[in-house]
């Protein structure tokens, strides 16, 4: 245990914390696992160790193993193999470790989670693409799709859905070709793009459920001459994104790019309140367990070429992100 720097009578305890991430080379986890240190350190005298998961459900849940072994007071996890984790997060909860999940609740275990409060703003980008595909091109339908992960419950209460919903809500008549697996990742994406617009030309809303996702998007556009706007006005399409960064921005406020808008989720409030979560778990604010578990929602951000000045999207990514 280290020892307490601020906080009273809990940090006196000196909290370990394990503080999970699904993928570190994502700029918004290396982000956000910067904070939690930073954070808990001076807020409550608790040190952080920051497990990777490697984008890898089976090394997510073998770090849960480490947790008991590591002499962790607590965790916080982010796992995308819930039933593979229950066993880890049990065990756990029976050695009286304090045990919270990020993004997704871990099955019946009814552990507390924190999300990002996705939803709200996966319905805005809908509705503001439609809205400019629509002052573009009055006369050309609407046809929109979504990569990323169909089958994950999350995304698709915090993403998938809302985002139709968005779109429907400026235009009932758009053709929803629905959530395409982009699970294998990047290439996956950029493979997705060029074989469903080969087919399906008149896609002109396009859903990247992620940053790294959005990579291979944009690579597949370009491949077929596509991805473009002309002084602000779209060409062939519009797209959205996930996890706003330096290199979105770029893109974003290109009146020449198709990549428009994106999801900003941020890494110091994120890190802070999943810290926060389980200190209140310590303290007895909140129940270690809940039948169903509680959820904690933290505020993400529409970062949009239309509705978000770009020296404003600066200074969020200069606060969230440094530099």
């Amino acid at each position: 245990m280290i020892a307490a720097a601020s906080g009273g009578a809990l940090a006196q305890d000196g909290k370990r914390i394990a503080f999970f991430v699904s993928n570190l080379s994502n700029v918004f986890h290396q982000a956000q696992a910067d904070e939690a240190k930073r954070y808990a350190a001076e807020k409550y005298g608790a040190e952080v160790v920051i497990f990777d998961g490697q984008a890898d459900s089976a090394v997510m849940t073998q770090n849960i193993d480490q947790i008991a072994a590591g002499a962790f007071d607590a965790a916080t996890l982010h796992i995308w193999d819930a039933e593979a984790a229950t066993p880890g997060v049990r065990d756990a909860l029976d050695e009286g470790i304090v045990m919270t999940s990020f993004f997704s609740p871990i099955t019946d275990t009814g552990i507390p989670t924190a999300r990002s409060d996705e939803a709200g703003v996966s319905f805005e980008m809908g509705a503001q693409m439609a809205t400019a595909w629509k002052e573009a091109h009055p006369d050309t339908p609407i046809v929109m799709v979504q990569l990323g992960w169909p089958n994950h419950t999350e995304v698709n209460s915090g993403r998938t859905e809302p985002f139709a919903k968005g779109v429907l809500s400026v235009d009932p008549d758009a053709e929803n070709l629905g959530a395409l697996d982009s699970s294998a990742g990047q290439e996956a994406a950029k493979q997705i793009i060029v074989d469903l617009l080969t087919q399906r030309p008149e896609v002109n809303l396009i859903y990247s459920e992620s940053s790294d996702l959005t990579v291979g998007t944009m690579a597949g556009l370009s491949q077929l001459g596509r991805g473009k706007f002309e002084d602000g006005k779209p060409l062939t399409e519009i797209v959205a994104s996930v996890d706003f960064d330096t290199v979105e921005f770029d893109l974003v406020y290109d009146p020449n790019s198709s990549l428009k808008i994106s999801m900003g989720l941020p890494p110091v409030e994120t890190a802070q309140g999943r810290i926060d979560l389980i200190m209140d778990v310590v303290n007895g604010d909140v129940a270690a367990a809940t039948n169903p578990a509680e959820e904690f929602f933290y505020k993400a951000y529409t970062i949009s070429y239309w509705s978000m000045p770009q020296e404003e999207a600066k200074v969020w990514l200069s606060a969230q992100f440094g530099g």
